[in-house]
C-alpha cells in the first residue's frame, strides 16, 4: 500500500516566519503536536513540534542560569528562587516572540516522503528517526502528511475516527 492512500491531504502548515506563540496556538487549536513548516514560495524547511517549542525555552534558562551561576555571588535561597523564576519568564518571552524559523532545530534533517513511498517505507523511516510525522512532497511543497496514527489505523484495519480522517 502507498503513502498516498494513507496520508491526511489536507495539511496544516506552519509559515516560518509566523511567531511562535501563534504558531503554538495554531498547533493547539488543531490538537496536534507538530506541523512542516514552509518558507513564503510554500517550499518545506522543517517540521516544527512543541517538543522543539519546549527545548527552545529550556536551552534558553540553561543559559540564562548557567551564567548567573557562574558570576552570581548570591547566597539567599529566596532570591535564587525568584531569579530563576524570572528566567524562566523571560525566556518563555523571548522564545514565543521569535520567529518559528529562529527557533528550528539548525541540525534538524528533515525526513519526509513521496506520496507513491509505500506504507513499509513511512513505518521505517518514523521508527529510525524517532518523529511522529513525516511530511510528504511533490517537489519541495508539502502534498501530506502521515502520523503514527495513520499507520496504527491503517494496520489494525480500521477506519480512523471521522475527525482524523481526509
Amino acid at each position: 500500500m502507498s503513502v498516498n492512500n494513507v496520508m491526511t491531504k489536507d495539511v496544516l502548515c506552519i509559515p516560518a516566519e509566523e511567531d511562535v506563540k501563534d504558531a503554538w496556538m495554531i498547533l493547539m487549536e488543531a490538537d496536534v503536536s507538530g506541523a512542516p513548516v514552509v518558507d513564503a514560495a510554500g517550499a518545506l524547511v522543517g517540521v516544527l513540534s512543541t517538543t522543539d517549542i519546549f527545548r527552545a525555552i529550556m536551552d534558553r534558562v540553561r543559559k540564562a542560569r548557567t551564567l548567573r551561576e557562574s558570576t552570581s555571588q548570591e547566597e539567599d535561597p529566596s532570591a535564587a528562587e525568584r531569579e530563576a523564576q524570572r528566567e524562566f519568564s523571560l525566556a518563555v518571552r523571548a522564545v514565543t516572540d521569535s520567529k518559528v524559523s529562529m527557533i528550528l532545530p539548525k541540525d534538524q534533517k528533515i525526513v519526509c516522503l513521496s506520496s507513491e513511498d509505500s506504507l513499509e517505507r513511512a513505518l521505517h523511516l518514523i521508527a529510525e528517526h524517532g518523529v511522529n510525522r513525516l511530511p510528504v512532497l511533490k517537489g519541495n511543497h508539502v502534498v501530506g502528511i502521515i502520523t503514527r496514527q495513520d499507520i496504527i489505523w491503517q494496520i489494525a484495519g480500521r477506519p480512523p475516527p471521522q475527525e482524523h480522517q481526509t
